[in-house]
């Protein structure tokens, strides 16, 4: 059986994390009232989207970057 890469795995980590943030940034988004802390936690989950979405594009871009050094050098 073959082990996932570590670059799959955290690909696999970020794009997981940045999708539970995304939703629960939706999820209380469309809510008409929040208290203190579900707008704290809205807050939170909305910069950890950004953040993730930046990351997620920052990882796949150096991804196909290595890949083409990995063709090269067979």
């Amino acid at each position: 059986m073959k082990t996932p890469s570590t670059f799959n795995l955290t690909v696999a980590a970020v794009l997981s994390l940045t999708l539970i943030s995304g939703g629960t940034a939706a999820h209380l988004g469309s809510q008409p009232d929040l208290t203190e802390q579900q707008e704290r936690l809205f807050d939170g989950a909305l910069t950890t989207w950004s953040l993730g979405t930046a990351s997620l594009f920052g990882l796949l871009a150096s991804g196909s970057d290595d890949e083409d050094d990995r063709d090269e050098q067979q």
